[in-house]
């Protein structure tokens, strides 16, 4: 498996080649369109002069002066009609050049073989050592026709500066490798101390240390992965816990249903039996239904049916449902409405009323009494429900919507349920993008209010 590491600097290297391939393209694509016809002209000037000299000056032998001139760094060729050659200067790699060149230089023709070399690459194009890369200029020396063919000495002539040019390239290559792998090491090591942590965390190793600090991406991805690990301790926590009551609050009715159940088949024939099995049995329905609508909403899809119905109509119903609680309870009940018609889903707003209605009579003292109203501002419709029962002052009311949270005192006395109710409120009113508040009412009792978006 590569590396990101290992991609980074294979990635690199290869965009150091292909930047060096390119800049080579674009250098000698500006020698052949700029520069190659000025080098030819100037080495035709340099041919001049060395033939101007010869043909004013008085020598008795030219070997001497082109000697010189050949220590002096340019490669020279020179022939005479009769066919006499001689070199001077550093050898040429390749001397074969055309009769047809020879003899035209030597009818007084100028040989610009510089300008003419093929379009090639730069390096064949000027550094190329051929004897047709020269230019050739005629002269007349002893009364003959001579033809001379020069061009620069570049082994001569710049040989260290070739070295420099090759150190410091070379050098510039190494120190740039260098400091690539180190700074492409300090680049990767944060993600690779991420992907050993992601591997801790996948074990639930939630406390694993995460040791990077950076004012860049890397440190705010790391923040963020800090925050994601903060977030996936709690969920890993609650999940834990939400499987601990379900365990629980199913425990209880299941081991009720098979110890009655168990006494029937031993033929302890009770009518009571069958009615405590029926009543668990529901108990275990509802809170599946409670269940399930709980992880409904868990769903990011999840989309809530919105219709128009009358909403005073609706709390009429429910109150309706528990008339017969209320009676035996002796808890009476006002109602203050009037007629509105909202817009959301029917059904969950129900559950809503049944269940803030169900926890008014439940929690509530006998006699007692509740009190639901309703109220308008320019966007909401509130309703209220109001009861005089065990309210509690010191009551953190956002515990009220937790899962599976029930009050210590509710516990004490007994009252059934699952501790989903309220949370499950909370999840219906939220869809709605409505709000749920609860208050405490002296000298006892709670207020719940609900908002809800007008039409």
């Amino acid at each position: 498996m590569k590396t990101l590491y290992s991609k980074f600097v294979w990635m690199t290297l290869l965009i150091m080649f292909a930047s060096g391939t390119i800049g080579f393209m674009i250098v000698n694509t500006f020698y052949h369109q700029n520069l190659k016809e000025k080098n030819d002209e100037k080495n035709v000037e340099v041919a001049n002069s060395i033939v101007e000299l010869i043909e004013s000056s008085n020598l008795d032998s030219i070997t001497p002066f082109l000697q010189t001139m050949g220590d002096a760094g340019y490669q020279i060729y020179i022939v005479n009609e009769d066919g006499l050659e001689r070199f001077y200067g550093g050898d040429f790699r390749v001397r074969e050049m055309n009769d047809s060149i020879v003899n035209g230089v030597l009818n007084g023709e100028v040989y610009h073989g510089m300008r003419e070399f093929p379009k090639e690459t730069f390096i064949t194009g000027y550094f190329s050592n051929e004897l047709t890369n020269t230019v050739g200029v005629p002269f007349t020396y002893d009364q003959k026709k001579y033809a001379l063919f020069q061009r620069p000495n570049i082994k001569f002539l710049f040989n260290e500066i070739h070295l420099l040019l090759g150190g410091l390239a070379g050098a510039m290559i190494i120190i740039s490798i260098i400091a690539m792998l180190i700074v492409a090491k300090r680049m990767i090591d944060p993600l690779t101390k991420l992907t050993v942590a992601t591997k801790k965390i996948a074990n639930e190793d939630f406390q694993v240390p995460i040791l990077v600090n950076q004012r860049d991406e890397i440190g705010q991805l790391a923040d963020s992965f800090r925050n994601m690990v903060k977030q996936l301790e709690a969920s890993d926590r609650y999940k834990k816990e939400f499987i601990a009551r379900v365990s629980h609050d199913f425990q209880t009715p299941l081991l009720n249903i098979q110890g009655y159940a168990a006494l029937l088949e031993n033929g302890e024939l009770n009518g009571n039996y069958a009615e405590i099995i029926r009543k668990e049995a529901k108990r275990l329905s509802g809170l599946m239904k409670q269940l399930l609508l709980l992880t409904s909403f868990d769903q990011a899809n999840t989309r809530t049916k919105k219709e128009s119905f009358q909403l005073d109509e609706q709390l009429k119903q429910v109150v309706l449902k528990f008339r017969w609680l209320l009676d035996e309870k002796n808890i009476s009940i006002q109602l203050q409405l009037k007629k509105r018609e909202v817009m959301g889903d029917k059904e969950m707003l129900e559950y809503v009323w049944e269940n803030l209605v169900s926890n008014a009579i439940k929690y509530n003292f006998s006699p007692g009494e509740i009190q639901i109203g309703m109220s308008e501002t320019p966007e909401y419709v509130q309703v209220t429900i109001q009861d005089t029962g065990i309210g509690n002052k010191n009551t953190d009311y956002g515990q009220w919507t937790e899962r599976f949270y029930r009050e210590d005192e509710a516990r004490s006395t007994q009252i059934e349920g699952s501790g989903l109710g309220l949370a499950i409120v909370k999840e219906v009113i939220q869809s709605h993008n409505g709000m749920l508040a609860f208050e405490n009412v002296e000298p006892h009792g709670t207020k719940v209010s609900i908002q809800l978006k007008k039409m």
